[in-house]
Order: C-alpha cells, then structure tokens, then sequence
C-alpha cells in the first residue's frame, strides 16, 4: 500500500526526532563514560599510592614486595680482613675485683712447679650488674610541744624529701620517657625490676616537674636554632585525647625543637617560626609559603610527586620519566661532589648546563601540553613557579637537598604518638614538646641526656634554675 506524501512527512518528522533523541542519550552516554573513566583511573592512580609516588610511609605500601636480593658470592658474616670490633677493656681504676689465675698443672709432664715470672698474661674482663638495692633515705620529722609557751611545732622539712623521690630516679624516669620513649606501664615494670616501686601516678607526677625545669632549656633552644643561618622544617600528625595535633619541627645543625600546635595552617608555622629570616629547607606544603626568606624544596618530595606523574599514561608518562632522570643526574652530580670528586664550581656548572635546563623544559612541555592531564599540569605548574627553590644546595654550603634532617627527628615523634596514642591533655603537650627537644639535642650534640636530667632535679631540689643545655 503506497503511503501518501502527508504520511511519509509524519513518518520522516517521527522518526528524526527520534534519531535526535537517540543522539542525545549516546552524546549523554559517551560524557558519562568519559567521566567514568576519568575516575576510573583517579582511583586506580589512588590505588597505586606508595611511598615512592607520596608522602606515604613505607609500612603503609599494600602488599609491599620484599627487595630482591642478588647473590653476592661471599658467605654470611664478616669477611676475611675485616677489622674487629671489640668491647675494649676498662681502665685499671674502673676495677673493683681482680683474680690472678696461674697454671695447676702442665699437660705435658704432670708438673706442678712453675715459674714465678708469667711470660704472657691475657686479660678478660666481665662485666656485671652489682645486687644493690634502691637507697632508702628516711626523714622522721618530730612535732615538739614548746616548754615556754606549749604550743606544738612541727620541724621544717628539708628540700630533699619533699618529691619522695631523689633526683636520679627522676632524671631517669624522665629519661626513660623522654628518649626511650617507655609508656608509664613501662616505666613502672622496669622500675619494678630493679626493686623501685613506683605507680604510673608517680610517674605522671615526675613527668608533669620535668615540665616544668625543661620551660627554660627548650626556651634556649628554639632561640638558639631559630638564630641559626638555615634550617630543616616539618610536621606531622598528632593526637591528644583523640583530637588531631599536629608536631612542629625546626632542626638545625646541633639543636632541634618541637613545637605541637592544633592545625597544620599558615597561623600555625608563625606561631611556630615567628620572624625567622633564614634559610628554610621544606616540601611543597603551602604554610610554608609565608617564609620571607630563602627556601630550599626537598628533592625527595619531589622525585616521589615525578614518580607519581610517571605512573600516568600517555604524554604524562613521558614528562615524569624525563623529569625522573634530571633527578637522578642531580643526585649524581651531588654524589660525586659529596665524595670529594668535582668542586663546588664544576658541580654549579654542571648542573646548571644539565639537568637545569632539562628540567625547566620538561616541566613547560608538562604545562602546555594538551594531552596532559590536570594534575600533571597543576604539578609542573606549581614547581615551575617554585623553581629558583630546587637549587639553592648548589650555591650555598651546609644544605642538602633533601628534607631528611627535619623527618629523621619528626621520626622519634612518630614512633613515641604510635607506643602511647598521643597525649591526654595539654599539660602532656608541653612535657613531649620539651622532653623530645632537649633529649634530641643532647642527642645531636653526643652528650648524656639521662646526666642532664639528674642535674636539672638536683636544681629543682636546690630552689635554683635548670643548667643550660649548651654548657654541661
């Protein structure tokens, strides 16, 4: 049956609106398929997350494979050749007991007599813990009746008994907590081995005094390194009573302090830094932005964030491989430099002819490129505008190009907030903050915190002030 020119007109009007229709849906359907795989591979870029590619600690890598070792050859143990390391014996005058052991009877003949005269003598010291138990000091402290007016008076109570513990076992609870990182439990326990009875409620109690004879010592510190020409900043997470913290650092060459603040803003680094002018080594962290002097970006950081753009595909790839490898020629050249093999000036020049220029290239074609995605272009963007602040290590004496001075102290905060889950009140802040910068700085500075500790009681007990730290 032929159709009328009428009815095919309606069927064309039907049937294109139709196709329009259908247009719509697969215009619609491709956007939501290029949407879908565009997260699709942010989350399979988050999935692929370690901590070569972020900030990310190595423990926490997913399925973290075992480095492959290959076989060397040699046996296990030192090698032939290699020097010993022996204890050493004590001095003469460290000796409290000597036994002189001479020959009973020669194998050889069944003798007994021997000559007076040794011809060789071998010494071997043994070392050991002495059963002596804890020092007990008693003060009985009478209350008289007055023979001229009666009245009952009480005699004054001497400085010494007024803790109930002597400045030593405090200077080594202190220290126990403070450099050991112990937990009170700890404490406690080991305390206990060596016949010290003592609660955690003691425990708290020296804790909160060491607080108090360290204001002064952590005062002098943080001065002292923030005077200082250059320093390594970071921070970290922190937790008091499940509230998040974060641990503030500032490290110089001989000193290190801490400093635990609520957030993690550019309020919180003044507060931390104040009006520091020097020259600060730190990541990409935008509270540092504020510093008004020189900065020095950590390479480190910035080979994980390359590492993280070679992981992407297409042209992104290509940008991260090519930036990857003026890292590693810089690192070379700083190697090599470090042992003693080029001079500062070839070390400039050669970079500045290398790897220099590579990279500045390389992060232009990362930002202009069209195939790149915007991460890759938010991140070349952001070191391209950073990028005077890679190479101050080149140019200036005492600065590496990493942060790891700043994470190797973050580190002892890290383990202490993973063994005891933070802090339970401010008053704790203040202890960890002080404790750790004076226990880090005697540290640094090879000297005997527990030593430190004791005197700083043995001042508390006098009424007198906390030795210096830079002095004892």
């Amino acid at each position: 049956m032929q159709l009328s020119y009428e009815e095919l007109f309606i069927q064309v009007r039907i049937l294109t609106q139709q196709n329009q229709a259908l247009t719509q849906q697969l215009q619609e359907a491709f956007a939501e398929i290029k949407t879908l795989r565009a997260k699709v591979k942010e989350l399979e870029e988050k999935l692929n997350t370690n901590s070569s590619n972020s900030s990310k600690a190595p423990s926490q890598d997913p399925f973290r494979p075992g480095k492959p070792k290959r076989p060397t050859g040699r046996r296990q143990g030192a090698q032939k050749g290699h020097p010993g390391h022996s204890r050493g014996l004590l001095p003469a005058e460290q000796v409290q007991i000597q036994h002189d052991l001479r020959p009973s009877v020669c194998p050889c003949c069944q003798s007994n007599d021997f000559d007076f005269e040794a011809i060789g003598t071998e010494v071997r010291q043994v070392v050991e813990l002495p059963e002596i138990p804890p020092e007990v000091t008693q003060y009985n402290i009478h209350t008289c009746r007055c023979s001229t007016c009666g009245k009952h008076v009480k005699a004054d109570i001497p400085n010494e008994a007024q803790f109930g513990f002597g400045p030593r076992l405090m200077g080594l609870v202190t220290s126990l907590s403070g450099e050991f990182r112990l937990s009170k439990r700890l404490v406690t326990a080991l305390m206990g081995k060596i016949g010290i009875r003592i609660c955690s409620g003691s425990v708290c109690k020296i804790h909160a005094r060491a607080s108090v004879i360290l204001k002064q010592p952590y005062d002098d510190i943080k001065k002292y390194t923030l005077e200082q020409a250059h320093l390594n900043a970071d921070e970290t997470g922190w937790r008091t009573l499940a509230t998040r913290r974060w641990i503030w650092t500032g490290c110089g060459r001989d000193s290190v302090f801490f400093e635990i603040k609520a957030r993690r803003s550019a309020v919180a680094f003044q507060e931390v830094f104040g009006l520091f002018k020097g020259g600060l080594t730190t990541d990409r962290h935008g509270a540092y932005n504020l510093h008004e002097g020189s900065r020095q970006l950590c390479w480190s950081h910035a080979d994980r964030d390359f590492e993280k753009i070679a992981s992407r595909e297409g042209f992104d790839k290509l940008v991260g491989e090519q930036l990857l490898q003026c890292k590693s020629t810089v690192f070379d050249l700083w190697h090599s430099f470090k042992a003693g093999q080029i001079q500062r000036d070839e070390l400039i020049n050669l970079i500045e002819a290398g790897p220099k220029k590579d990279l500045k290239l390389w992060l232009k074609a990362g930002i202009a490129h069209e195939d790149t995605q915007a991460k890759t272009k938010a991140t070349c963007g952001d070191f391209f505008n950073r990028f005077d602040m890679l190479w101050m290590f080149i140019y200036r004496e005492n600065i590496e190009p990493t942060n790891n001075a700043a994470e190797r102290s973050l580190r002892f905060g890290v383990i202490w907030r993973k063994l005891s889950y933070g802090t339970q009140s401010e008053t704790g802040e203040r202890f960890v903050e002080r404790v750790m910068t004076v226990a880090m700085t005697l540290k640094l500075q090879a000297k005997n915190s527990f030593e430190y500790f004791t005197e700083c009681f043995k001042a508390l007990i006098r009424g007198g002030q906390s030795p210096p730290v830079f002095s004892i």
